[in-house]
């Protein structure tokens, strides 16, 4: 935090108090976005993705979590191509889902999805689940999207939400998504073998 000495030296630099106060504000600003979530505020946006790699934006997402010596920067990145994607550790994921809506055939008992390797990427707006990568079908209808193991026995369901689709929790209760409606999101995220590589070498430095 600036103190009153940093502002009046400012000034006597030739900064306006209008200047200072929108520094003040950016610097703010830039604290609150990149400052951890609190327990309270875990995502529980699990979103239906069809990329390389699954990923979750909260540490106390993981069951099991290696963090990197250093960060590695994904330059594959379809979040924002001009931009690059911050991967702090990799770990595994235990998801209790619903097989399956719970009405009519549907089977609407609960199980438990492991999901390993999954990326710790801080800066997701939100967790991604690729279905593909857990030996598991997809099939896209009007009001939900579900999918089956290769016996075709139900292994999750997911219902829209802002455009997409997010994976039902055994424990969901139909809380609100921290995304935004009507907002554009491309959520997949492919990482190349050299990436995964770096990545998978990083931690084993970290053991």
């Amino acid at each position: 935090m600036r103190t009153h000495d940093d502002f009046m030296a400012d000034l006597a630099n030739g900064s306006t108090s209008h200047e200072l106060e929108e520094e003040e504000d950016t610097r703010k600003r830039k604290k609150t976005r990149l400052s951890a979530p609190s327990s309270s505020s875990i995502c529980r946006d699990w979103m239906i993705v069809t990329g390389n790699c699954h990923y979750a934006r909260d540490v106390a997402s993981f069951t099991t979590y290696r963090p990197l010596k250093r960060n590695a920067l994904i330059k594959s990145d379809i979040f924002s191509p001009h931009d690059e994607i911050r991967v702090v550790g990799v770990g595994t994921v235990y998801l209790c889902v619903r097989r399956g809506r719970g009405w009519g055939n549907s089977d609407g008992s609960t199980h438990t999805i492991v999901l390993e390797g999954v990326l710790h990427i801080p800066e997701a707006v939100c967790n991604g689940f690729s279905p593909l990568l857990v030996g598991s079908s997809m099939s896209c209808h009007l009001e939900y999207w579900e999918g089956a193991d290769r016996l075709g026995q139900p292994m999750w369901f997911a219902v829209p939400v802002a455009g997409l689709a997010r994976l039902v929790l055994a424990e969901d209760g139909g809380g609100e998504s921290e995304l935004i409606p009507g907002k554009d999101y491309t959520l997949s995220l492919y990482i190349s073998p050299e990436e995964r590589e770096a990545i998978t070498f990083d931690c084993n430095q970290c053991v």
